[in-house]
């Protein structure tokens, strides 16, 4: 229940979104046009935004797409931590409506609810027939609530609750309880055989909050936006290192990605052939991606080449692809052997077609680096600037390309963002220009 950077929906300005939610149903073109004008109201935080919203959720209507609009418009009220809406929200705990709930009681740990009465509502829904018992526990974990950690702790133990119920409850138990032998078990999530799994111990790392793990995650077989989203979430201060842990270490190397350092899950039947590696870079788990990219590694690189190239048009379509694509010819460049096509890919990837947040770009950027030192250097002001990159983790690649180059203007480049505005790349411009 996150705000999407991708915002792929048609922009509509205040005053539209404003009309469509204050239309009856029986006005409304289209019902989606509802869902549409809540998602964009996001952008306009402010008193209007919120009375609209308020109004909108107080009307009953059973259509399918005026509810999934009011599930938004509550998430969005939470986002825009409007503490009037706690009674409305609070109100649809009672829904028969289980998405409906579910919505409710998230938006009421982010709105950091206090009312006893409510919170007590949250809690009663743990010995009841309900499917997402795992955003219950979170959001009693959010509000610090500690009187239900035997019912918790009973969860963390059935053997009929899912993993995502267990990892929740476990980080609760840590948490709320302090009982931090639960790390353990903890870290053994984030090798569990299914993605989401693996993906939602991530989250529960976070709400856990204990920077010990990060050590551990960092070699997982997830995306590297999971990881980098636990060390922005738990590693507050600006500071480099904590007790034997140093954050530069770790940004370098998710962010670089090197396949292998990754400690990939078993796979049966994983073939050794070219075709299908290839075909593996396609797939959404990114545990066979990687282990894909291990394998891919031990096959000669004219013939890699070949099969990348091959596919690459089909690649276009599938950013996931593309990711591990552009890191595979990282790879090659890596191992000195180069292909003049591969900076044309580079320059589609880092083009405007793209959303700045996509995450294949701060490693196109770092393949820019190695291949156009001219290129790079003409874009360092653009990349820089964070009204046309905003997206840190890019401007952070920026710095790992420059600290490998000898020149004589490295550190004035470097003096480009030690005023960023994302800690992690004014600790890595710092610490570069201190070398």
């Amino acid at each position: 229940m996150q705000s999407n950077p991708f915002n792929n929906l048609p922009k509509i300005n205040k005053i539209d979104a404003i009309n469509i939610l204050r239309k009856p149903v029986s006005e409304v073109n289209l019902l989606a046009d509802y869902y549409k004008a809540v998602f964009h109201l996001v952008n306009f935080p402010c008193e209007e935004s919120e009375t609209v919203l308020l109004d909108f959720i107080k009307y009953d209507c059973e259509k399918l797409e005026y509810k999934i609009a009011k599930r938004k418009a509550i998430e969005i009220l939470a986002i825009f931590d409007c503490k009037k809406a706690i009674p409305i929200i609070a109100d649809f705990l009672k829904s028969d409506d289980n998405y409906l709930v579910e919505t409710a009681i998230w938006s009421l740990g982010e709105l950091k609810c206090n009312d006893i009465d409510i919170i007590n509502n949250i809690c009663s829904i743990l010995y009841k027939q309900f499917n997402n018992k795992r955003v219950v526990i979170q959001t009693l974990t959010n509000l610090g609530v500690k009187n239900e950690i035997d019912k918790i702790r009973s969860l963390s133990r059935d053997h009929q609750s899912s993993n995502g119920v267990k990892g929740a409850a476990l980080a609760a138990l840590i948490k709320l309880a302090g009982e931090e032998d639960k790390l353990s078990d903890l870290k053994n999530f984030l090798r569990l055989s299914n993605q989401n799994d693996r993906h939602c111990a991530v989250q529960d790392i976070i709400n856990a909050g204990h920077l010990s793990v990060l050590p551990y995650l960092i070699y997982a077989p997830i995306s590297p936006s999971f990881k980098l989203k636990a060390m922005d979430s738990l590693w507050i201060d600006e500071i480099v290192c904590w007790k034997n842990i140093n954050i530069i270490d770790l940004l370098d190397s998710v962010i670089l990605d090197d396949p292998k350092t990754i400690n990939t899950i078993d796979i049966k039947d994983f073939k050794n052939d070219l075709n299908f590696l290839i075909e593996q870079l396609f797939h959404t788990d990114f545990n066979r991606c990687y282990r894909s990219m291990i394998e891919l590694e031990k096959f000669p690189s004219d013939k890699i080449l070949y099969y990348l190239n091959n596919n690459w048009d089909k690649a276009k379509s599938d950013y996931g692809a593309l990711y591990f694509f552009i890191n595979a010819y990282k790879l090659l460049l890596n191992k000195k052997f180069y292909d003049k096509s591969i900076l044309d890919k580079v320059d589609f990837l880092l083009s405007d077609n793209w959303p700045n947040y996509i995450k294949f770009k701060s490693s196109a950027i770092q393949v820019l680096g190695y291949l156009d030192d001219a290129k790079f250097y003409n874009n360092i002001n653009q990349f820089s600037d964070e009204m046309i990159t905003p997206y840190w983790k890019n401007r952070y690649a920026v710095l790992l390309v420059l600290e490998t180059k000898q020149i004589d203007i490295k550190k004035d480049l470097v003096k480009l963002f030690l005023k960023d505005s994302h800690r992690f790349v004014r600790l890595k411009a710092r610490e570069i220009s201190l070398a």
